[in-house]
């Protein structure tokens, strides 16, 4: 019997023209091939919210290329997402949303938002400049900038979608592959990984390449790294196919020293770079860099940068100082976005708003009023009048100075007492101390707080809240502050953060040494113990969802070391009491013992003596008797008259007598004379 297999469904066209993003999200959505994906399942595996989802499928949001990727993954379209959002923002750079906010608050620029970018552009073509320069003479670029200048946003709505255009001076370097991210605390592990994403490059072939040192590391990647394949957009004519390379953008470069703590890590992670920009082929032939290498640097780290070996060279050649935006330039930002947007700013709002931001006044730098100002433009269109922002807009939002207070007040106020307290402990787990203290953000991703924290539901209802109002950024992979500056200009988080600066620091450090005990193969010599690790688990107990599994892990083992070594110590402390004890025996039967030895020794050589004058005695006595028996047997003899005495006189005139018995004995006889 032959059973017929069903077809999966057709995959929606989603390739004219008239669809736009969302819809061509919601229709894949809905035709998946296992079957229609709920906003509610797709929004929780791909880690947004239902909300921010249901609002790029409406059109009220832009379908960005992290959200993209993410929903591709999800629904398994094989890319076709990120291939729709690449090639609108390539075919229409202008395109804005309708009823988008023109105004990204906080958040950084991103590519999607590059139709609402302005005040940069010779930045971005100075930095495209560089670029090309970079092509022939290798060496990475470096664009230093003070916190809040807005170094993130150049890089991603400026040169992005520059070289998405094809800015670069070689034939299709529109389809080279361009890579952003972050160094994070494993900057070797993530450049590896990006590099055989982008490039081909075997990660595993790279890292051990490193053990041999930085030429046989130019050497692999040279020999690995596959050629960008040429897209069916390129002229047919096109043979720069070996002449492609990867791009590769690092913003806040800054991370590889506040966030990595591990020596061999940041210097193999430079070696890797440095072999990447050399415009030598390791046998010799000037071939050109591998890569195009592009770095995003706070200007209070750049000392840092000269004082690396592997960093000051590309500080003296590509260095690219971000200046602050003229007069000129901040008005372009106010109105340029409005304008694309279609709406209209009120008479002399334009003028307040650079007055608040110190534009007009002479020797004033207005970088660090960027945030700010970026996010009051924001509150001020949520507070416009029709299609208008208005003045009583912006002073109602709190303006320049107070609309992060305002807004952040204003949020967290609304939250349920659950959430507030969750909202709390998130705000500092986002909170990272460099070494000279300052407070700077820290990306988490989402999945921790979630499953960690005290209350799950309340932690989620917190994220999307304080999302929903630009001051978190939430994608699939992390969750952070928005921007540094509401660290500083919210005096509420401010304040959470001066007093909990211990704790902070404990559980950074608690964070390093476990991520220091992992990458060691877990050596035991590297784990807590004594007061240390009383500290850390006091901190655990009081905050048990700060730990996540691998801090956890790292405590676990570290108590059952310190209970080994206490187990140890008691024994040893046992055996040396019963030494002691033994020890104050003696020493109290010792005397005794000795006394008894002497009178032992002293009674020993007295007995000795003794039978010494005894044996003396008996001899003296033996010897007696001997003599009286001779004595006595020579009496009975002489007076036997038997006895005969003949006394011959000698020759000397003495008279040598012999006697004799009659029984033929001898009496007595001289003994011979000797002869002189």
């Amino acid at each position: 019997m032959n059973h017929s297999i069903p077809l999966p469904p057709a995959a929606p066209d989603v390739s004219g023209p008239s669809a736009t993003p969302g819809k061509r999200l919601r229709e894949l959505r809905r035709a998946h091939k296992n079957g229609p994906v709920s906003l509610d399942t797709l929004a929780r595996d791909a880690g947004y919210t239902k909300g921010y989802l249901s609002k790029i499928e409406t059109g009220e949001k832009p379908l960005t290329l992290d959200v993209a990727r993410a929903c591709d993954r999800v629904l398994g379209t094989d890319g076709m997402l990120t291939r729709h959002v690449r090639n609108d923002q390539a075919d229409h750079p202008t395109t804005c949303p309708r009823d988008a906010c023109p105004y990204p608050g906080l958040a950084s620029f991103e590519p999607a938002d590059a139709a609402w970018f302005f005040g940069r552009e010779r930045a971005t073509a100075t930095l495209v400049g560089r670029l090309a320069d970079a092509l022939r003479e290798g060496g990475m670029t470096a664009v230093v900038a003070p916190s809040g200048a807005g170094k993130s946003s150049l890089l991603r709505a400026g040169l992005l979608p520059a070289l998405s255009r094809g800015a670069l001076p070689a034939s299709a370097s529109r389809h080279w592959p361009v890579k952003i991210f972050t160094p994070g605390r494993q900057p070797l592990t993530t450049l590896l990984n990006v590099l055989e994403e982008t490039a081909g490059a075997p990660a595993s072939l790279t890292r051990t390449a490193l053990q041999r040192g930085g030429l046989a590391v130019g050497s692999a990647l040279h020999n690995h790294m596959q050629p960008v394949p040429q897209q069916a957009a390129s002229p047919p004519d096109d043979r720069t196919a070996d002449a492609a390379r990867p791009v590769l953008i690092i913003d806040q470069f800054e991370e590889l020293f506040t966030h990595c703590d591990q020596d061999p890590e940041r210097d193999g992670f430079l070696t890797v770079l440095n072999a990447l920009v050399s415009p030598e082929h390791p046998s010799g032939r000037r071939t050109g860099p591998a890569a195009l290498v592009v770095l995003g640097i706070r200007a209070d780290y750049y000392g840092q940068c000269l004082s690396s070996p592997g960093l000051a060279p590309h500080m003296a050649t590509g260095h690219l100082p971000l200046a602050p935006m003229s007069p000129a330039d901040l008005r372009a930002a106010i109105t340029e976005p409005a304008t694309r947007a279609g709406l209209t700013l009120e008479p002399g709002l334009t003028e307040v708003i650079l007055r608040d931001a110190g534009a007009h006044q002479a020797g004033t730098d207005s970088t660090a009023a960027l945030p700010l100002l970026a996010h009051a433009l924001r509150a001020t269109w949520q507070q416009r009048t029709g299609t208008t922002l208005t003045v009583h807009g912006y002073t109602t939002s709190g303006g320049i100075h107070s609309a992060i207070e305002a807004s952040a007040e204003r949020v967290y106020t609304t939250l349920s007492p659950t959430a507030r307290h969750a909202a709390h402990q998130l705000l500092l787990r986002l909170v990272h101390l460099d070494h000279e203290g300052r407070a700077t953000r820290r990306r988490l991703t989402p999945h921790p707080p979630l499953e960690n924290g005290p209350d799950p539901a309340a932690t989620r209802t917190a994220i999307e809240a304080l999302a929903q109002a630009r001051l978190l950024i939430l994608d699939s992979d992390h969750v952070s502050v928005a921007h540094e500056a509401l660290l500083t200009a919210w005096p509420r988080l401010s304040q959470w953060i001066s007093e909990d600066r211990d704790g902070l620091r404990i559980r950074q450090q608690l964070t390093d040494a476990a991520d220091h005990w992992t990458h060691a193969a877990r050596d035991p010599d590297l784990l807590y113990r004594g007061t240390r690790l009383a500290i850390a688990q006091d901190r655990t107990d009081q905050h048990p969802w700060t730990a996540g599994p691998l801090v956890q892990d790292f405590l676990n083992a570290s108590q059952d070391r310190e209970d080994r070594e206490n187990q140890r110590e008691k024994r040893t402390l046992q055996l040396l009491r019963l030494t002691v004890a033994a020890l104050s025996v003696l020493l109290v039967i010792a005397p005794t013992a000795v006394y008894a030895a002497f009178t032992w020794r002293e009674k020993t050589i007295a007995n000795e003596v003794q039978k010494r004058a005894l044996r003396e005695q008996n001899n003296k006595e033996a010897a007696l008797r001997r003599a009286t028996q001779r004595e006595m047997d020579l009496t009975r003899k002489l007076s036997n008259p038997s006895l005969s005495v003949r006394c011959p006189p000698d020759e000397t005139g003495w008279c040598a007598a012999a006697g004799g018995l009659s029984d033929g004995s001898t009496l007595w006889s001289p003994e011979p004379r000797r002869k002189r």
